[in-house]
């Protein structure tokens, strides 16, 4: 079993009921997933198995390959937005100005949804926490990964807010 990559190799460890001490070696060419997407209980195939050693030429091999089941695991991904400044109007909600995933494999297509993101507090400030949660997963190849993280941060700022004097004259 391993972690998803992108591709179909595997790693497998043979074994055989040969005599003990005899001093056999059984190995193989090349081993496959039979596809590499993630699941559990996947076709490994191993393939172009031959014996050596000084005791092989009392063996004959039953089979030059073997399969067995295997699983490939989610690759974590890590969230990542950036956050747009604002200026103050008494509400946390944040505005992104891009969000995605990294640690993907190639360029495979994941996206990231994004449920809400909102500053730490409603006042003005420079470099205040956003955070982004009900992070979801998208995109042709979303189901071979799975998010390292329930949220993201990013830092923006909330400038404050320009106001207007307004006098009203009162008749005299």
């Amino acid at each position: 079993s391993r972690i998803y990559n992108g591709t179909t190799g595997a790693t497998v460890t043979l074994s055989d009921d040969r005599l003990a001490g005899d001093a056999v070696t059984i190995s193989y060419v090349s081993a496959s997933f039979d596809n590499k997407n993630v699941g559990t209980s996947k076709l490994v195939t191993a393939i172009g198995i031959t014996l050596s050693g000084a005791g092989a030429g009392n063996y004959v091999l039953g089979a030059t390959s073997a399969t067995d089941g295997a699983n490939i695991a989610a690759k974590p991904v890590t969230p990542v937005i950036v956050a747009n400044d604002k200026t103050y109007d008494g509400t946390t909600t944040a505005a992104l100005s891009s969000q995605s995933v990294t640690g993907t494999v190639g360029a495979e297509v994941v996206t990231l949804g994004v449920g809400a993101a909102n500053f730490d507090t409603k006042n003005i400030g420079v470099n205040k926490t956003v955070t982004a949660t009900s992070l979801s997963l998208g995109g042709a190849d979303a189901g071979n990964y799975v998010l390292g993280a329930a949220s993201a941060t990013a830092l923006a700022n909330i400038a404050a807010k320009s106001v207007t004097p307004v006098i009203v004259a009162n008749d005299k």
